[in-house]
């Protein structure tokens, strides 16, 4: 890992024909690594501060993005499944694909710091709910201080001290390939995270749903689409087993959050879904997909395909 992003940060700046992809930055996060192990030499790469401006700066001229969608051992991403509400996705916004990384974490801090002297521990919400043991049994007084990314917690250590922030009383929890971006940082322990198998899993999306994807790493998962589901009355009435018939192709996975609707406790649903064969009778994926949204339709219910791949 630390061998491959130093020589990254250098390549996009001197290969800008390139497509463009939008990630979580600075460089050194986790959504950075991510995409460099499917796009490799093949995109562009522009960090963006947050996980929303990932998203909406999908453009033309900045085509494609990775965006973190779950972790094993924290669960969904909020930030993502909110942007998935938005009007803009399934038409500005295409999920195009998927990866995973595996996670490791570790504690940085600033040259010489031990760890006695940390009063604050920052990072990503996620990448703080991921250590929940380690911090419980070996910082309990600390605070915690949520940041935009993992990358961004670190070289925040390198600031100058001030009344409200002193970086030889604090840590990030972030990979070790910061050490080698960020010059005056050191690891002082690694493999925090709770558990072993420890996942983060990452939609690749793009500026609508034609652009061809530059993928040096084909996705291992085929045949998937993720559709967005609104109810045509309250959430908590309606019989959701009227739109898993209408769908009629098998689900693997169902979020939900708050819908964007003046009503209250009115939810928006999202659908993973997965062709168990090869096509059926000469039917694509693709339209076996946008049949079974239209059958929802025909049922009453509002729905948009988000994503195929």
């Amino acid at each position: 890992m630390s061998n491959t992003l130093p020589a990254l940060a250098s390549s996009s700046e001197e290969v800008q024909e390139l497509p463009a992809l939008n990630f979580l930055g600075p460089p050194g996060t986790y959504s950075h690594q991510a995409a460099f192990d499917v796009f490799g030499d093949s995109v562009r790469y522009v960090a963006k501060q947050t996980i929303t401006s990932v998203f909406e700066s999908l453009s033309p001229e900045l085509p494609f993005g990775i965006i973190p969608q779950e972790n094993s051992t924290n669960g969904s991403v909020i930030e993502t499944y909110n942007l998935l509400r938005c009007e803009s996705a399934g038409r500005d916004s295409f999920a195009r694909g998927e990866t995973n990384l595996s996670i490791k974490h570790s504690l940085v801090v600033r040259k010489n710091v031990k760890i006695e002297d940390i009063e604050h521990v920052f990072s990503h919400e996620q990448a703080l709910g991921q250590c929940k043991v380690f911090l419980k049994e070996y910082l309990p007084r600390a605070s915690l201080v949520p940041t935009d990314s993992t990358a961004s917690a670190a070289r925040a250590l390198l600031n100058a001290p001030s009344e409200s922030f002193d970086p030889f009383k604090s840590a990030a929890i972030c990979s070790t390939v910061v050490t080698s971006l960020f010059p005056g940082l050191e690891v002082l322990h690694t493999g925090i995270q709770d558990g072993e198998s420890n996942m983060t899993r990452f939609y690749i999306v793009s500026y609508g749903a034609d652009a061809r994807v530059p993928w040096q790493t084909p996705p291992i998962y085929k045949k998937r689409a993720l559709i967005r589901l609104l109810p045509d009355r309250d959430s908590l009435a309606w019989d959701f087993s009227r739109a898993i018939k209408a769908l009629n192709i098998p689900i693997s996975r169902i979020d939900r959050r708050p819908s964007l609707s003046s009503t209250t406790f009115h939810d928006v649903y999202f659908l993973e879904v997965f062709a168990e064969g090869g096509e059926e009778s000469g039917v694509t994926w693709f339209d076996r997909v946008n049949q079974a949204v239209e059958r929802l339709r025909q049922e009453g219910l509002e729905s948009t395909v988000l994503g195929i791949w």
